[in-house]
């Protein structure tokens, strides 16, 4: 997943929880917790990479 692409996937993902009564956001938080923690770790990842690279080619 590219930094991008991550950024994106939060952003629906927020939107999509959003959209929902503060209700239904209590029933589903515990699911948008475990899926934004995936997005951003996968996002994380991707960062370190590209700053590795460019401490390599350094």
């Amino acid at each position: 997943m590219t930094e991008e692409e991550a950024r994106k996937a939060l952003f629906e993902l927020h939107y999509e929880y959003m959209a929902h009564s503060p209700k239904e956001r209590l029933k589903l938080y515990d699911e948008y917790q475990e899926k934004r923690a995936r997005i951003r770790q996968a996002l994380m990842e991707n960062i370190l990479e590209q700053k590795e690279n460019n401490v390599k080619i350094k």
